[in-house]
């Protein structure tokens, strides 16, 4: 019985690891423009004080918000005005989004 709580624990280990594995973003920026690279949907990253929340990512595009602004649906190969800033989606595979933020 003593071997329980540490199986259980390394089992709730391997759970929230498991977990926190499917979401990642990385972004840089060089005079303005930032490339940003999102992998799962439902998280906001901040790029250049702007608060980005990509809500969905399917092979139709992305569904995102910027600052609070209504969401937008952006297609593969397409720029649209979203807030304050202008994003265009430069790729999609499976839950990883890239796109460029202006």
């Amino acid at each position: 019985m003593k071997r329980a709580v540490p199986v259980l624990s390394v089992a709730a280990l391997g759970g929230v690891l498991l977990l926190s594995g499917c979401q990642s973003n990385t972004h840089s920026c060089v005079n303005g423009k930032c490339h940003v690279t999102v992998t799962g949907a439902g998280q906001t990253v901040e790029v250049n004080d702007v608060d980005v929340t990509v809500s969905q990512i399917s092979d139709q595009g992305m569904t995102v918000s910027a600052d609070g602004s209504a969401p937008a649906v952006i297609p593969n190969g397409e720029r649209a005005r979203v807030g304050s800033v202008s994003i265009t989606v430069t790729s999609i595979e499976g839950q990883k989004v890239k796109f460029d933020l202006e």
